[in-house]
Parts: structure tokens; sequence; C-alpha cells
């Protein structure tokens, strides 16, 4: 089975100037980062790849849990993207997940913590990062009361 995705870019010429991208019928203005002397406007392609990148890892790990009948945890992620420069070439050195998992059954502490880990080895985007990029899982575990549950 194959699946396919398709978007649209809109671009002028010019290095600095402020793109579009639709995605899914969603149209948001891109730009080179202002870090990088560019506009700044709307969101950038290492925003775009984080956001895969994360969005990927943290819906896999979701997956992961139903199929493991974990319906007590909650997941926050938080993730960071590293791109060097060397000699005026940007290349993405590293990506950090940053997961804290938020649980009440306490029996299932270990599944969760293993479960964590594998997401990345499942995840399609992950998976397609891999030998280019550093990727680092740096879990926090939580367990809560089920009175004090956000779940």
């Amino acid at each position: 089975m194959r699946h396919t995705f398709h978007q649209v870019l809109h671009w002028n010429s010019k290095r600095n100037t402020i793109g579009q991208v639709t995605i899914a019928n969603y149209t948001h203005d891109f730009s080179i980062p202002a870090s990088l002397d560019g506009p700044g406007q709307g969101t950038n392609p290492d925003e775009l790849l984080l956001s895969s990148a994360a969005g990927c890892y943290i819906m896999t790990l979701g997956a992961m849990f139903e199929r493991s009948n974990i319906e007590d945890a909650h997941i926050e992620l938080k993730s960071e993207l590293l791109v060097e420069v060397d000699a005026g070439t940007y290349k993405v050195s590293e990506l950090h997940h940053y997961p804290t998992i938020s649980y009440v059954n306490l029996e299932k502490r270990k599944l969760i913590e293993r479960l964590v880990h594998k997401a990345d080895e499942r995840c399609m985007i992950s998976n397609a990062l891999k030998g280019n990029v550093k990727i680092t899982i740096h879990p926090t575990f939580k367990e809560v009361a089920r009175e004090d549950s956000i779940l």
C-alpha cells in the first residue's frame, strides 16, 4: 500500500520574500527565519520539519499506547531542532524530543518507558531522518493520583 501527500508552494524569485504553503486546504505564510537574516514571517522549513518530526512521534506514541491498552496516560511533548552552519552550509544536526508522560497505572510504568523509546523507531519521519540527524528522546515520567489526573 502506498500513501501520497501533496502540497502547493508559492514563492517569488527573491531570497527575503514571504511565500505561501498550502497543505490539506490550509494556507500558511513561510519565510526564512529572522535568526537567519530573513523576514521571519509565518513558519519556515526548519519549524515545519520539527513539527513533522514531533507530530509523527507523538501520534506514533499515542497509537502504541492505545494498542497496549494504556488509557490513563497523558503525553506532553516539547521538541528542539539544532541547525549547524559550516562555511555557509546549513545542516540539521540534532533533534531532541522531551516527552512528559503523566500516568495513573503504576503497573504499566515499565511498558510506558519502553514505548516512549520504541515510538521513535516506528515513526516514519524519524526513520527518514536517521543517518543524517541525531535523534534523542529525553523522557520525564510523572505518576499522578486518579483524582489529580488531567487525563
